[in-house]
């Protein structure tokens, strides 16, 4: 049984890693790179709720996964322990970025659409949209390495 539930495990991380670096690495640029800005930014603007979704369902599905092989005595608790945070912190992280931060970006990029260009309004919206897209991009980096580590803990504790 613990055979079947490591590799649900694997699949699980697997999958929520792979979508971060795909999405990171080649999806955002492509778009970028492809699309008008604006046809690229509502598009990514879609995208998100989907992506953080996943995140937060991996996440989930993840916990699941070491606390049935911490049950079965499959997993030391401090590896079991250490996934588990890092796993909540992962879900966490993506359910603020999807409810929080995703919304907030999205009102202030309208915003900064009907503001007058060079007005102190329009300017002080660019600042908080820079500092909300760089907040994004820490908090998908942190969500990456957090999950990137976990698979290493898995492999490290020879759990997979």
């Amino acid at each position: 049984m613990s055979g079947v539930v490591k590799f649900l495990l694997l699949v699980t991380m697997s999958v929520w890693v792979g979508s971060i670096v795909f999405f990171s690495f080649v999806q955002a640029p492509t778009v970028f790179r492809t699309l008008e800005p604006e046809s690229a930014a509502r598009l990514q603007r879609a995208t998100f709720p989907h992506y953080y979704l996943l995140g937060i369902v991996c996440a989930a599905l993840g916990i699941v996964w070491v606390a049935a092989l911490l049950a079965m005595g499959a997993v030391r608790l401090p590896a079991g322990a250490m996934c588990l945070l890092l796993l909540a912190a992962g879900g966490a992280a993506n359910l603020w970025m999807r409810q929080g931060v995703a919304p907030q970006m999205a009102r202030v990029r309208e915003e900064r659409v009907v503001a007058v260009a060079g007005s102190q309004e329009a300017l002080a919206l660019e600042r908080e949209w820079k500092a909300l897209h760089r907040l994004s991009v820490q908090i998908n980096a942190a969500v990456l390495l957090s999950g990137l580590v976990v698979l290493g803990v898995l492999v490290w504790a020879r759990i997979l």
